[in-house]
């Protein structure tokens, strides 16, 4: 069974943007977007906030299934709520004797076995809460769309740092300073999920910006 995530375009130490569909002990589907990054060609790892379904679901079962998809739609449905079983494809589960379900339009879909789960308190400024730290074993992967592309953030991000740079010269200074708040975001988020490629990227945008005189 092929399990190497290089097949679909996923690279070691990368993260990518996902939509993980889980099932409960009383077969009810979930789905939630998160980010996931590869650890290995068939080994990911998630970081998952207590106190969701998906969690939940994963504990029980110690198995869901990783989504590749563009679509805005599953998205926005997943974050604000949860996919519909009309969106979705359900298949036997030989581990457990019962189903998984998958998106019935992504670009491919993979199955992992939990192989560790380690749940630690975590405390900020706003308030502490558990976070689980998942590291999963790919066990078996289903590629539907040969040109499947999965998402990062980075170079979204990139895209709108360079849409602002090439008007920055054309607009008023509060626009200037939005653009510039802008950017010190997309710069964050390329430096976290990004490849070396888009951060080299954002580094010469930095770096034209500070020589045309503006403070970043």
């Amino acid at each position: 069974m092929e399990t190497d995530l290089t097949k679909i375009g996923m690279h070691k130490d990368q993260q990518y943007e996902v939509i993980i569909t889980t099932m409960d002990k009383d077969g009810n589907s979930n789905a939630a977007p998160f980010g996931l990054r590869v650890l290995e060609k068939n080994e990911v790892f998630l970081r998952i906030f207590e106190g969701g379904n998906t969690i939940k679901n994963i504990k029980e079962k110690e198995e869901f299934i990783v989504n590749i998809t563009n679509d805005p739609l599953m998205f926005t449905l997943s974050t604000t709520n949860t996919i519909p079983d009309e969106y979705l494809t359900r298949i036997p589960n030989k581990t457990n004797n019962d189903e998984l379900a998958y998106l019935t339009d992504a670009d491919a879909y993979f199955k992992c076995e939990v192989k560790s789960l380690k749940t630690t308190l975590r405390e900020d400024d706003i308030k502490s809460s558990d976070v689980n730290y998942i590291k999963s074993e790919v066990v078996e992967l289903n590629i539907k769309n040969k040109c499947v592309k999965p998402m990062n953030r980075a170079i979204h991000a990139l895209i709108e740092a360079l849409v602002n740079y090439s008007r920055i010269n054309i607009v008023d200074e509060d626009t200037q300073k939005y653009f510039l708040e802008r950017f010190l975001e997309s710069e964050r988020v390329i430096k976290r999920v990004g490849n070396e490629k888009e951060k080299e990227s954002i580094q010469i945008l930095k770096e034209d910006l500070i020589n045309q005189g503006f403070e970043i």
